[in-house]
C-alpha cells in the first residue's frame, strides 16, 4: 500500500472515509444539540488564555471591512481545498514516490492526532460560544457556505484547527521537496490561517496545536518513509 500512487491514494480515501463517518457519528449523538457540554468548559478555559495574552477581543466584529471579509471567506472555503489539491497532484506527478507517499503519510497521522482530540477534548467554534463576543462573519455573505463543509467538519472538531494543520503540511512539503511555486504557497497558506481566527471560527490555541500537529506529522511521515526506503533496500540486497 506504501509502495505505490495507487496505495497511497487509497490510504487518503480512508483518512477521508473515517473523517465523513466520524462527523456523521458525532451529529447523531444528540441531534438537537451535538455539542459535548464539556466542550464550553475547554472554550473559556482558551478564551481566559487568550485574555492573558491580549488577543482574542472581537468588538464589532460585524464591522469588518467587506474586502477582508471576501479576501478571508474566499481564503477559508475555496483557496484552502485548491491548495490541497494544487500540491498533492504536484507531489504525486513525481517520479520519485517519496515526496507523495510523505504527503499521504502526513496527512493520515495528522488525523489519527486530530481525532483522539476531537473526540476526548470537544472544544466548540467561537462563534458558537456567546460570551466570546465573535460572529461567523461567513454567514453576512452566505450561510450555506459554512452548512456545505458540515459533513466532514463537525461544530466541536475545532482543536486542533484541520485548517491550520493541513496548511502548515502543504508548506513544509513545498519546501522540504522543493515544489516549484512554494513561495506562491506559502503567501497564499498564510490568509487561510489567518482566516481561521478572522472568520470567528477557531481560537487561537485551535492555531497553535493546528501547526504543532502538521510539524509533528510531516516529522513522522518522513521518518516512516526512511524506514520504509531501508527495509526495502535490505529487501532486496538480500533478494540479490
Amino acid at each position: 500500500m506504501f509502495r505505490s500512487r495507487l496505495g497511497l491514494t487509497v490510504v487518503l480515501m480512508i483518512v477521508f472515509t473515517a473523517n465523513l463517518l466520524e462527523t456523521r457519528w458525532e451529529g447523531r449523538i444528540d441531534s438537537e444539540h451535538p455539542l459535548n457540554p464539556h466542550g464550553y468548559d475547554f472554550a473559556r478555559a482558551m478564551q481566559q488564555l487568550e485574555h492573558q495574552v491580549g488577543v482574542g477581543k472581537f468588538e464589532n466584529h460585524d464591522a469588518t471591512s467587506a474586502i477582508a471579509l471576501w479576501g478571508y471567506s474566499i481564503s477559508y472555503f475555496f483557496l484552502f481545498p485548491m491548495l490541497c489539491v494544487a500540491v498533492a497532484l504536484a507531489l504525486a506527478w513525481r517520479e520519485d514516490l517519496e515526496a507523495y507517499r510523505v504527503f499521504c503519510m502526513a496527512i493520515a497521522i495528522d488525523y489519527g492526532i486530530s481525532l483522539g482530540f476531537f473526540i476526548f477534548m470537544p472544544v466548540p467554534e467561537r462563534w458558537f460560544v456567546p460570551d466570546s463576543g465573535a460572529m461567523l462573519l461567513s454567514d453576512l455573505l452566505d450561510p450555506r457556505w459554512i452548512e456545505s463543509i458540515r459533513f466532514v467538519s463537525s461544530l466541536d472538531n475545532c482543536f486542533p484547527s484541520t485548517h491550520t494543520s493541513l496548511t502548515s503540511i502543504l508548506i513544509l512539503l513545498c519546501y522540504r521537496f522543493r515544489v516549484r511555486l512554494r513561495t506562491t504557497v506559502l503567501a497564499l497558506g498564510l490568509p487561510v490561517i489567518l482566516a481561521t481566527f478572522a472568520l470567528g471560527i477557531h481560537w487561537l490555541p485551535d492555531i497553535v496545536a493546528g501547526a504543532a500537529v502538521g510539524w509533528l506529522s510531516v516529522g513522522a511521515a518522513q521518518l516512516f518513509s526512511q524506514r520504509l526506503r531501508r527495509v526495502g533496500s535490505i529487501g532486496l540486497a538480500y533478494s540479490a
